[in-house]
């Protein structure tokens, strides 16, 4: 799969937005923010305005889903937001999807509100 993922971003059939795009994607509804996890991974978390649509149910909902509207998808790690990218494009939609997921991006940015909490030496600020 990593090699399919690399040729089709190579290539430019797939398109990727990175964890420090979140902050910039349009809000305004000019783009459709998709967050392709199951229901119950959706609840314990989820992106600021991404709606939850499974993977397993994207083919039943694509007359929902706007053609002229750019479309950015996550998943938890990146494989399922992959996989829905290349749906919606053979669909005719543009899509890009988030580089390593959910998980990957709660990870940064965990990271990034410690290191603001912290010292240097690891102990927090009080």
């Amino acid at each position: 799969m990593a090699g399919f993922m690399i040729e089709d971003l190579e290539s430019g059939k797939v398109q990727q937005f990175h964890w420090n795009d979140i902050e910039d994607l349009p809000c305004d509804g000019s783009a459709t923010l998709l967050d392709i996890r199951t229901e119950g991974e959706y609840r314990r978390g989820h992106l600021n305005g991404f709606r939850n649509i499974p993977l397993d149910d994207l083919r039943e909902h694509l007359d929902e889903l706007e053609r002229d509207k750019p479309i950015y998808v996550n998943c938890q790690t990146g494989l399922r937001s992959y996989l829905a990218c290349r749906l919606l494009t053979q669909y005719g939609f543009s899509c890009s999807h988030l580089s390593g997921g959910y998980s990957f991006y709660q990870v940064v940015t965990q990271e990034q509100q410690t290191a603001r909490s912290a010292y240097p030496c690891g102990m927090e600020k009080l």
